[in-house]
């Protein structure tokens, strides 16, 4: 079963946060130091109801900008797991280029992806992992992960993401045209 603080932290407040303030988070996250202030803060957060003896340090809380079949994305690594549920890795993919202006009157949600510890025995390859998203209260599995723990683990969450998403939608209506013969 997963520690309460790690899967407060993924499953609960930073999905809730970045969905609540799309494009506050985001300006945030982009920002080194406020990223980490942010970030610790969550952490901090999650523990709030969590007794001292069960929370767990922040150690190897990470976050790195990546582009992902076209679409920013931001990967935060989280402190190593150690029960099923509790993330190696966790994802806020978002659709835009750009950030939109704060006082745009629709803000669009990223989506919010894991890579999460899954049953299993942990062996050389590295541990069992399952690829999940989160949409509102909705936690889907999309299948079997790449091997958690492992040092290409990030870049092969990335590539699973990108099969997920496939190519970014073409925003340019395609023009058909008839010829008659």
């Amino acid at each position: 079963m997963a520690r309460q603080h790690p899967y407060n932290f993924a499953h609960v407040l930073l999905p809730q946060l970045a969905w609540r303030r799309p494009v506050a988070v985001r300006r945030e996250l982009a920002d080194p130091y406020l990223a980490r202030e942010l970030l610790l803060y969550v952490w901090d957060k999650a523990a709030e109801n969590v007794a001292p003896v069960d929370r767990v340090p922040s150690k190897g809380l990470r976050l790195t900008w990546h582009e992902v079949a076209g679409r920013t994305t931001a990967l935060l690594q989280l402190p190593a797991p150690q029960a099923t549920m509790e993330v190696h890795f966790s994802a806020l993919v978002y659709e835009e280029d750009e950030e939109p202006a704060e006082n745009e009157a629709e803000e669009t949600r990223p989506r919010y992806f894991t890579l999460e510890a899954a049953l299993g025995l942990s062996g050389p390859a590295g541990t069992p992992t399952v690829v999940a998203e989160w949409s509102g209260d909705t936690h889907r599995q999309l299948g079997r992960g790449p091997a958690g723990g492992r040092p290409g683990t990030a870049e092969a969450f990335l590539e699973a993401l990108a099969a997920v998403l496939g190519p970014r939608p073409n925003t340019q209506v395609p023009v058909m045209r008839i010829v008659r013969s």
